[in-house]
């Protein structure tokens, strides 16, 4: 196979791609298209929403003139590393395209990389992970395999780092979590290739050096995958779950049955735990954000109380609810009565618009009440009284109140 062809290259005939390699390959430039929208289209599974990066022999300045004067939009991005964005417009659709200088790496610590730019087509292949992400077509999607390997590896639909894996891994760490991922996203019923999985299993002690960033952003690519499950076994089988999530897993068949229930990546990641404070060691490790964080822990801090559903709904939102149920529904089934309950659950979380708490504090005055902390206090208590009486109009409230402060 030497040419891109039938309806997975759609990308490629783009006029917005065409135009973009008919700018920057004007003289004796060269630019072709490289990585995954060559490799998804060549097994088929590339559409019209592929990214699509492309590789030049031009400085990264020359490519920035180059768009400029086309009047073409485009960012430094990365450009200490060669990358430019150039953005292109399709309707109001924005087409962000990566284009970045060939290179060869001259230092690296297994985090970072010192590259030196190149017009070596051979020598940027060589630095890249897998033959399959090594391939480059032309703007009339003729292929180059630079590696030699990369068009034999996509008919055998093996995913290879190219040249020696130990080498390539001590460069980037991340290749492993990137390896798990290629292979269980294109070939999951496949064996791992033996030589990979040995050096991948030879990292597990710099991956919990790896930025929790950039591990986060990996583990979410793998929980989108429709073999997430397999991905994460193998990961741990291989003892590489622990390194990088920083929890032993309590086991994978509440992952299983959450993949039919959600695709949401932070969800399936708290299939795997076991505890709430489990969940606080992997927000730590994955540098997840406050609102992740908090959004964890309130999922796995309680089970769902499905006897004050309403009361749960109001003090910890919908979104809890939703996660609790979810959470059960995998871990336990979803036939029978407490399917069935959990089920309910999901769907009044989904409908719920949280009711306003009529007490205010010109109430509280107009009853000879003054500002300070016995009325936060009361109204502290108030509410609580509120949730568990259902909810009642401001009139049951008011009345409620002044009970409450004659009472003394």
């Amino acid at each position: 196979m030497t040419h891109l062809q039938g309806t997975h290259s759609v990308w490629l005939k783009r006029k917005q791609t065409q135009l973009l390699l008919q700018v920057l390959n004007e003289g004796d430039a060269t630019t072709r298209c490289v990585g995954g929208c060559v490799r998804d289209t060549l097994m088929g599974v590339a559409n019209a929403d592929t990214e699509v990066d492309m590789a030049t022999d031009l400085p990264p300045k020359e490519v920035m003139a180059r768009l400029k004067k086309a009047k073409i939009k485009c960012v430094p991005t990365g450009i200490k590393h060669g990358t430019v964005s150039a953005i292109l417009y399709e309707g109001e659709k924005a087409l962000v395209y990566e284009i970045t200088t060939l290179r060869v790496d001259m230092t690296t610590d297994g985090r970072h990389a010192e590259v030196a730019f190149t017009d070596d087509w051979h020598g940027d292949a060589a630095r890249r992970d897998f033959t399959i992400n090594a391939l480059y077509a032309d703007a009339d999607g003729t292929l180059h395999d630079p590696t030699e390997q990369g068009i034999a590896d996509i008919n055998a639909k093996r995913v290879r780092f190219i040249g020696n894996a130990q080498a390539r891994i001590e460069e980037d760490y991340l290749r492993v979590l990137r390896y798990f991922r290629f292979h269980f996203r294109l070939t999951p019923d496949l064996a791992l290739d033996a030589e990979a999985l040995a050096a991948c299993r030879g990292a597990a002690v710099a991956l919990r050096g790896l930025s929790g960033e950039r591990k986060q952003q990996e583990m979410y690519k793998i929980m989108f995958l429709p073999a997430a499950d397999r991905a994460v076994q193998a990961l741990h089988e291989a003892g590489l779950l622990s390194p990088v999530i920083g929890v032993e897993p309590i086991e994978f068949a509440a992952l299983t049955a959450m993949l039919k229930f959600s695709d949401d990546p932070l969800l399936r990641l708290m299939a795997l735990l076991p505890s709430a404070d489990a969940a606080q060691i992997m927000a730590t490790t994955l540098r997840l954000s406050k609102k992740q964080t908090i959004r964890l822990v309130r999922a796995m801090e309680f089970p769902l109380d499905l006897a004050a559903l309403s009361k749960v709904l109001y003090f910890d939102g919908a979104e809890a609810v939703a996660d609790r149920a979810l959470l059960a529904l995998a871990s336990s089934g979803e036939k029978g009565v407490m399917g069935t309950a959990f089920k309910i659950a999901l769907t009044e979380a989904a409908q719920y618009k949280r009711p306003k708490f009529p007490l205010t504090g010109l109430m509280m005055q107009k009853v000879g009440m003054s500002d300070g902390p016995a009325m936060g206090k009361m109204a502290f208590a108030l509410e609580q009284w509120w949730v568990d009486e259902g909810f009642p109009d401001i009139a049951a409230v008011e009345a409620e109140l002044k009970k409450r402060l004659a009472k003394g």
